[in-house]
């Protein structure tokens, strides 16, 4: 996709993602102050240690997992291309005091005085709103200091093209497609925290097969140090124990080599 269309895509997105970003679930500051977090065990596992490390939250929506990062040590920064969102997780920083700012941005038109970090983070439901992969990889990658980490955890695309109705599971979608496709309102109900965005947005998103992203980030000079897939039976509700048999989501961490 050419860099005008990108431009586009999320340009697009941005008006969306401000008509709910005010409805999605933001957790007010006593909840990060009392030690709560919304960050998943594998996230902790996989970056056990980020105190006094920099981080940059890409896509970081209203705040919610950047707080969590921030209250386990990390400086953080969170970008986002919503501005309601911004808004919102800003005004929850202040009220905790935490080590954490916030910025609208576009992932594909960074202000030039964002800096290098330790880490940078993108979380579940962040990745097929990436236009372009390959641009997304490489804008990870200038973004890190020599020897970082780029840290990605995401729902599995196989979730996202796969819908179980009556305990009977079905295709909905085309894992191999990469092409754009509009989030309609239906999908948006099923898909509440994954990439339907929910509410009455009209989003365009993409599956990009695990393999695409792998190779993104390879071709952006990163080295893959660890990959990994697991289930989550509550993505797959209503298949009972066979949710157990699918990947639910996949986590990564890729370096940037030293100079």
């Amino acid at each position: 996709m050419g860099s005008r269309d990108t431009l586009a895509v999320t340009a697009a997105n941005r008006l969306g993602w401000n008509k709910i970003a005010a409805r999605r679930n933001a957790e007010p500051a006593a909840f990060f102050l009392a030690g709560n977090t919304t960050l998943d065990e594998v996230e902790i596992q996989f970056l056990p240690d980020v105190r006094s490390k920099s981080l940059l939250h890409l896509a970081c929506a209203n705040g919610n997992d950047s707080l969590s990062w921030a209250a386990r040590g990390a400086s953080v920064t969170g970008i986002d291309i919503s501005d309601v969102a911004i808004r919102i997780a800003q005004a929850t920083a202040e009220a905790t005091g935490m080590d954490a700012r916030f910025r609208v941005a576009d992932v594909y038109n960074l202000p030039a005085d964002l800096g290098r970090f330790d880490i940078v983070y993108m979380s579940w439901g962040g990745i097929c709103w990436m236009p372009d992969l390959q641009r997304w990889a490489e804008t990870g990658r200038d973004l890190l200091r020599p020897g970082g980490i780029f840290a990605l955890f995401e729902h599995h695309p196989l979730w996202e093209i796969l819908s179980v109705h009556d305990g009977k599971l079905s295709v909905v979608g085309d894992y191999f497609s990469r092409q754009p496709r509009d989030i309609e309102h239906t999908d948006a109900a099923k898909r509440p925290t994954g990439c339907g965005g929910g509410g009455d947005a009209d989003l365009t998103s993409f599956v990009w097969p695990v393999s695409d992203v792998l190779t993104a980030l390879s071709g952006a000079g990163l080295s893959i140090d660890r990959f990994t897939e697991g289930s989550l039976a509550t993505m797959y509700e209503g298949l009972g124990s066979q949710a157990a048999f699918l990947p639910a989501y996949y986590a990564v961490l890729a370096s940037k080599p030293d100079d």
